[in-house]
């Protein structure tokens, strides 16, 4: 997924919190931040008024009665409008992470594994994180953006000369920073793709642990590449900060200049003006800190925006590639639990189609699975194995044909009620700690599986979860084999789950297990290699070049 527009526009900052917000409680925060910035800017009228009539005791009272109003409105307004902004933008990222997290899961395989996996988590923990960590920086700002302009105001109250003077000043400072901002757009974008890159390379290097521990060369190799990327990403962030900085000091510098223009030249110029420059000299000290705010917020409001961009490209990628959902209704999944025969009807699929640059086809497929029959299939790798596994669990769509069961046409409707009837144990299986999706766990049936798997002196069921997972692959197999059981569903399938076990247990699932399992009604579908037990299959086929043959068939 790449980034098509590279310019940076605050006003998608804008839009974000207007949609994925409330709007009504939007207006709230920012009329708060508004009140804040007022009362700020009245804290130096108000100082600036009171150093005027410091020899009136009475009228120093009266100030000081009024300053104390208008700070605890200022602290008010201020602490509303920051906590709330806090609270209002962690929701927002929420409902953002939830929204995301349930189109990945409901999305079709072929759109998960065109995804890089790295950049899901990046998007969905750094990105995320970093909106978190500008809400309250974003908002103070525009509260100082709010206190500036009212201070601005409060000049010309004073003197439109010197309103003129700082506003051109302001408006020209301002102008040169967004020109050296503007210079930082390609190396932000740059430093993004450096850090995914970034991402991935550590995925590897965790992921591939120990073949990098086993070979030195590839051991080497890959420390260069990753030390390669940390370069160009220390490199381009070097550069990104040294022009963020450089924009920030030059603005700072202007202001300075300014600041000392007014104290040292303008006296020089105009006569009996000394109240006034007090006054003005006062002003400008008073917002100068909340210019250095806004001035050093902007850098954060651009990665934000890019965040947000990145967030949304994530999500347009999903949503380009969605699959409909539907809930199965309890008499849909009844009907397909109670099958005889589930029909394959001319089920074709082809990869090029996809964009995987995999010109495989998968040929018109033929056939029909009977309900309590043990079916092997068998395939030297790359002969269509594990598509036509794919496409009969419905993670695949056929392009072609139909699936049928008792007369209905399985589709988008009832795809969900169709895949309840699987329970898998896949190449890439993944083991819960808990047992999600079971209400009423019978931990006396768990314990007799964990002693018949061999596992019971190796993991526990306690307190709804599994005690360790830190098993050889091998035993997490027959853990997943268990909790295949426990689900209970009318159809298993499993890919090559006796590779990684011993000659004993290997046995033992062919020849007690799997009967087991047809006794009581369920179907078994496997694929295998194990050609000493072919005899343990009612029906044996055999994938070839995509194509589907039947090898052996007792019925």
């Amino acid at each position: 997924m790449k980034v098509k527009d590279k310019s940076i526009r605050l006003t998608d900052l804008v839009k974000f919190l207007k949609k994925e917000g409330d709007f009504l409680f939007w207006k709230n925060i920012i009329f708060m931040a508004v009140v804040s910035g007022i009362a700020n800017a009245g804290l130096l009228a108000i100082i600036n008024k009171a150093s005027e009539s410091s020899t009136n005791e009475t009228l120093n009272y009266e100030y000081f009665a009024i300053y104390i109003i208008i700070f605890l409105i200022f602290y008010i307004a201020k602490k509303f409008s920051m906590i709330g902004s806090s609270n209002e933008v962690e929701r927002i990222i929420k409902n953002t992470r939830s929204r995301i997290s349930n189109k990945i899961k409901n999305s079709n395989l072929t759109t998960m594994e065109s995804l890089d996996k790295a950049i899901v988590f990046t998007r969905l923990t750094r990105d995320t994180n970093l909106m978190s960590q500008s809400a309250t920086e974003l908002i103070s700002a525009t509260q100082s953006v709010i206190m500036v302009f009212f201070a601005l105001i409060y000049i010309f109250i004073l003197s439109k000369t010197m309103f003129v003077l700082i506003s051109c000043a302001l408006l020209i400072g301002g102008g040169l920073y967004y020109f050296f901002a503007s210079e930082t757009q390609a190396d932000l974008y740059k430093a993004n793709k450096i850090e995914d890159d970034f991402f991935n390379s550590m995925q590897s290097v965790i992921n591939g642990f120990k073949e990098l521990k086993i070979n030195r060369k590839k051991s080497d190799s890959v420390s260069q590449k990753h030390n390669d990327i940390l370069e160009d990403l220390s490199t381009v962030k070097v550069s990104l900060s040294s022009k963020f900085i450089t924009g920030m000091m030059f603005t700072e510098t202007f202001l300075y200049i300014l600041l000392g223009t007014i104290v040292f030249v303008v006296p020089h110029l105009v006569s009996d003006e000394s109240t006034l420059i007090i006054q003005v000299t006062a002003a400008m000290l008073f917002i100068i800190g909340p210019l250095d705010n806004i001035i050093y917020v902007l850098p954060m409001a651009s990665k934000t925006t890019l965040a947000i961009n990145n967030l949304e490209e994530l999500e347009n990628h999903l949503d380009k590639n969605k699959s409909e959902v539907y809930k199965p209704t309890n008499k849909t999944i009844e009907n397909f639990n109670q099958f005889d025969t589930i029909k394959l009807e001319n089920l074709s699929f082809n990869y090029e189609k996809l964009k995987h640059n995999n010109d495989f086809c998968l040929a018109p497929i033929n056939f029909n699975i009977n309900r309590s029959e043990i079916l092997f299939v068998i395939g030297n790798n790359g002969s269509g194995k594990s598509t036509f596994i794919k496409l009969l669990l419905g993670l695949y769509f056929p392009q072609k044909g139909n699936i049928r069961i008792k007369n209905t046409i399985v589709d988008e409707f009832n795809y969900e009620a169709y895949r309840n009837l699987f329970s898998i144990i896949l190449p890439d299986f993944h083991i819960f700690n808990e047992l999600h999706g079971l209400d009423d766990v019978d931990e006396d049936l768990i314990n007799e599986l964990l002693i018949e798997m061999k596992l019971f002196d190796k993991t526990r069921y306690l307190n709804g979860k599994f005690t360790n997972l830190d098993l050889s692959t091998g035993q997490k197999k027959r853990l997943a084999l268990i909790v295949s059981i426990l689900d209970d569903k009318p159809i298993f399938v499993f890919d090559e789950w006796a590779s990684d076990q011993d000659p004993e247990f290997r046995k033992y699932f062919y020849k007690v297990i799997l009967p087991r399992l047809k006794e009581s009604g369920k179907t078994i579908i496997a694929v295998t290699h194990d050609d000493a037990y072919f005899d343990c299959c009612d029906r044996l086929i055999q994938m070839d070049k995509g194509e589907l043959k039947i090898v052996k068939d007792i019925n």
